[in-house]
Parts: structure tokens; C-alpha cells; sequence
């Protein structure tokens, strides 16, 4: 993957939306449908009939919104998503530049083994650095959504920071969130939020309850209550673009790495407020930091940070020493050609890692411990 100047464009190439009550209506009315179980040997399993790409929005009803990459850039045009723990589910939202003009989001449910849409794209829609990053409706422009997606549990509500915005591709340092069951986007404050960039390794901390992400120069920090960004480090040097992070809930770290130096850097995050100061640790036998965006969660059940690029094997880091193993199952899932970033989620209920990747391949999950109860997200 070329690396770009992020102050230049980036990339190449249902339902009616429902009210609270509405949605509420519908789920006492239609019994839920039963999922097939998630296998119990170790491994990957595949998801049957998950595939996103029958849940796109018609060309024929939103001709506007195909751009040149047609509703395979929700996922593959660097594309996340974040995971609910609460509700065992995974929301999925991308596009942007001039590949897909959708802002629709859509939802893997684990427990009921279902893919669906929840909410139609916005329309008409407009190019997205005109018009301060809203459509006409007010709702945010389709955009690529790297790692920049989290999941609030307190609030049930789905977290965006800026991504690279329909149609002309440059950055934005929006913050938004959405509530699905009222299909309502709220626009927040961006005093104090991350330089406008992409791979901000926005991760959600289970013990705070705070977001952390990191720009090229600083880390921040978010409240999800007073909904207002802070910045927590001082100038360290410059970090590459593409940056994916994680936290550790146990050590109270939060991770980052930047492509092709096998280097982690950490800051401690046991206080919630004040300044933190970078520190690195060598990672040399971690082959999956060669690259941009691979999917990285902490899985409590193993104390281990676990990494996948694509295919059979994932590496599982010890956040002590830094060395890294790997673990090889048959039947592995296919990566984006743009790379993974939070389409790789720890399910904790169902104790599993879920990855969602290509929009006409199944959903995957991966078994790497017995099946046993575990809190509702691993950690809290």
C-alpha cells in the first residue's frame, strides 16, 4: 500500500429508517430469528448468511451514491467498524472519497447470526469539504472510516472521528455520534480533537470509559459523557500515517505501532485526566506490524494481543516481553486489499474474535479457547 501525504485526498477507487418505538413495535411483533451455533472447536467458523453485499441500497433508488467502487467500499475502501459487547453485535460504516456516497450503517448480530441494514444513505448528497462534512439532511458524509469507530455501551451509541470524506477525499476532524435505535446522528465538539489524519488507532478503554486516539503528534483523549476531546501528551515526534493501536485493560496501556518498525509505542493510562509520556518496546518477531492495518484486539481470556493480516494464522503478542507466536487454523477468512482495522472484534459473550471482511464473503469467527461464560465485554 503507497503511503500518502495526509493532507491530500485519499483512496482510488433495507430499510426505511424506524424510531424507537417503531423498531420496538417490529421486535414484539416478529418473533427473532435463532442462530445457528457458533462452532465450539478451536478454529475459525464461518457465519452463514452473512454477506453484506444483499443489504446494499439499490443503484436504481440512490443512482448518486455508487461512485467507482460501488458498495464494496463500505468495507474495502478502508473501511472499520466497532463492536457493541453489550449487545454482541458489530456496526459497520465506510465509504467516502469518491468510491461510495452511502452513509448508511449496518449490523452483524452474533446472537441472532443476522446481517441487515439499519438505516437507508442519506440523499441527495454533496461533496462533503463544500458543505462542512454534512449531506443536506445534516447527517455526516460518507467517508472512509479506517480504525476510527467505537462503540459507548453507557450511552449505546456508535462513535466516528473524521475519515476521508465524500467526494473530494480530504480529511476531516468531525466528531459524531449515532444512535440506532432512533437512527439520529449528533455532531460534537472538536475543540481540542486530533489533527485532521487517518489511522488515529481510536480505541475505547473498558475501565475508563474514555476513547483515546492518536494523531501524528499527540495523544487525545474523549469523554463520553461531557462528549469534549483533551489532549494528553506532549509533542513526541512524528508517528507515520497509518497507525493502529489497542488497549490493554490489565497493564492499563494503550498501544500504537506504525508500519514496518516492529516497535510498540505505549503510554500509561491509569489516570483518566493529565499529561502521559510515550514509551517504546521492541516487538522484533511481530510480523504483522510490517503492516498498515491489521486487525488487533486484546482477548482476555489468553492475556494476549492478537493480530491478523489475512488467511489461517494470527500472531499473539505478550504485551511483557513483546514476543509474538503464531496460531495457524485451516479455513481462515480473505482480507480487503485495504486492510482490516475494527472488522476484527473480540466478542466476549460469545467468546470469540469476529472478523467481517469482503462484502460478498461470509462473516468469520475464530475460536482460539474453549468455549466458556465470560463477562459481557472481557473486562469489566
Amino acid at each position: 500500500m503507497s503511503r500518502r501525504n495526509p493532507m491530500q485526498p485519499h483512496s482510488t477507487g433495507a430499510r426505511q429508517p424506524r424510531t424507537g418505538l417503531a423498531l420496538g413495535l417490529l421486535l414484539f411483533c416478529v418473533a427473532p430469528a435463532v442462530a445457528a451455533p457458533i462452532g465450539e472447536a478451536l478454529g475459525w467458523h464461518e457465519l452463514p448468511d452473512t454477506r453484506l453485499r444483499p443489504h446494499c441500497p439499490s443503484a436504481a433508488e440512490y443512482p448518486d451514491v455508487i461512485g467507482s467502487g460501488g458498495c464494496n467500499s463500505v468495507t474495502e475502501a478502508w473501511g472499520g467498524a466497532a463492536f457493541d459487547t453489550d449487545g454482541n453485535r458489530m456496526l459497520l460504516t465506510g465509504g467516502g472519497h469518491a468510491d461510495w456516497g452511502g452513509n448508511e450503517v449496518y449490523e452483524l448480530d452474533l446472537d441472532s447470526g443476522m446481517m441487515r441494514r439499519l438505516n437507508n444513505p442519506s440523499y441527495p448528497i454533496r461533496d462533503g469539504c463544500l458543505f462542512d462534512s454534512v449531506y443536506v439532511d445534516g447527517r455526516p458524509v460518507s467517508r472512509h472510516t479506517y480504525n476510527h469507530l467505537e462503540y459507548l455501551p453507557d450511552a449505546d451509541l456508535l462513535f466516528l472521528f473524521g475519515g476521508s470524506r465524500w467526494y473530494c477525499g480530504y480529511f476531516g476532524d468531525d466528531t459524531w455520534t449515532f444512535d440506532p435505535a432512533l437512527d439520529s446522528w449528533t455532531q460534537r465538539s472538536d475543540v481540542d480533537a486530533p489533527d485532521a489524519n487517518f489511522g488515529t488507532g481510536t480505541v475505547r478503554d473498558p475501565v475508563s470509559g474514555l476513547i483515546y486516539a492518536h494523531d501524528v503528534y499527540r495523544l487525545r483523549s474523549y469523554d463520553p459523557v461531557q462528549h469534549t476531546w483533551s489532549i494528553r501528551s506532549n509533542n513526541p515526534g512524528s508517528l507515520s500515517a497509518y497507525k493502529q493501536a489497542v488497549i490493554d485493560p490489565v497493564r492499563r496501556r494503550y498501544l500504537i505501532y506504525t508500519a514496518g518498525t516492529r516497535r510498540l509505542y505505549w503510554y500509561d493510562i491509569s489516570a483518566s485526566s493529565g499529561m502521559l509520556t510515550m514509551q517504546t518496546l521492541d516487538t522484533l518477531s511481530c510480523s504483522f506490524m510490517d503492516e498498515d492495518a491489521a486487525g488487533w484486539v486484546y482477548e482476555p481470556q489468553l492475556d494476549r494481543l492478537v493480530a491478523w493480516n489475512d488467511g489461517d494464522s494470527v500472531q499473539l503478542l505478550n504485551p511483557d516481553t513483546g514476543e509474538c507466536s503464531t496460531q495457524t487454523f485451516p479455513g481462515g477468512p480473505t482480507a480487503t486489499a485495504t486492510g482490516t482495522y475494527g472488522r476484527f472484534r473480540y466478542a466476549a459473550r460469545s467468546g470469540v474474535i469476529l472478523s467481517c471482511n469482503r462484502i460478498d464473503d461470509n462473516c468469520f469467527v475464530l475460536r482460539l479457547v474453549p468455549s466458556a461464560r465470560v463477562f459481557a465485554n472481557g473486562f469489566e
